[in-house]
């Protein structure tokens, strides 16, 4: 039998693990089997314990399916080097690891929704920001936010920034903020934490006279149901 895994960011210590897990319980009445929980940032629920438990209890077939939006250093080099470790000190381990979730079309429809449900979304002289979370290790990121906005549907200007790497809005949103009368910022986060209120702050400071709206994050919305059922209920690799 194989034991798949969702894996999160989480935090090191604190409630935020605990919520973590328990906005996935819907998630687990709608699909097929069980899934275990474990975070790359934890002291009590890292990858390698969770793997090692159910090593003692059997299991050796292992889906990891990162909760994540993009291929940052944890999906490219974090997730890998655990794997490939626990596979060296256990060689019966086999593993698959699936892909983020940035490619999924239910955070194509989130972003358009979002869009909709601004009041300037048809109004000429308007634009479109996406921030992600961006690498200053690794472009893949990068490649992946233009993607998405090339799935976008609206005849407004979409722009692609990061918080990290070389697309930092720092240095691009000063740049284009004079061209437009107003401007919608939307996050591309799993919820409005640390990094978020820090992009809204820096924003605050960058805009001056300009018109910029930030929208909220995903914030466990039903589309991140959505693309978790989806990565869940995928089949195995052959």
């Amino acid at each position: 039998m194989t034991q798949t895994i969702v894996v999160m960011h989480g935090m090191r210590r604190g409630k935020q693990n605990q919520l973590l897990m328990e906005e996935l319980d819907s998630v687990a009445q709608q699909i097929e089997g069980t899934f275990d929980v474990a975070f790359i940032e934890s002291d009590e629920l890292s990858l390698p314990q969770v793997i090692r438990k159910h090593l003692w209890e059997g299991e050796t077939s292992f889906v990891i399916v990162p909760l994540l939006l993009f291929s940052g250093r944890h999906y490219l080099q974090d997730l890998p080097e655990v794997m490939r470790q626990m596979q060296l000190m256990f060689p019966s381990i086999t593993y698959e690891i699936r892909q983020p979730l940035c490619d999924h079309p239910s955070l194509t429809k989130w972003i358009n929704q979002r869009i909709e449900a601004w009041p300037d979304a048809h109004t000429p002289g308007s634009a479109i920001v996406l921030i992600g979370h961006g690498s200053p290790i690794v472009t893949e990121p990068d490649a992946e936010i233009d993607d998405i906005a090339t799935r976008i549907t609206t005849d407004l200007p979409v722009y692609t920034m990061m918080f990290y790497g070389d697309k930092q809005f720092e240095g691009l949103l000063p740049e284009i903020k004079e061209d437009y009368d107003q401007i919608y910022v939307i996050p591309i986060f799993f919820y409005d934490g640390f990094l978020v209120n820090k992009i809204k702050k820096k924003i605050e400071k960058i805009k001056g006279e300009s018109n910029i709206t930030i929208a909220s994050a995903l914030n466990f919305e039903p589309e991140l149901d959505e693309m978790l059922i989806d990565r869940l209920n995928q089949k195995e690799a052959v």
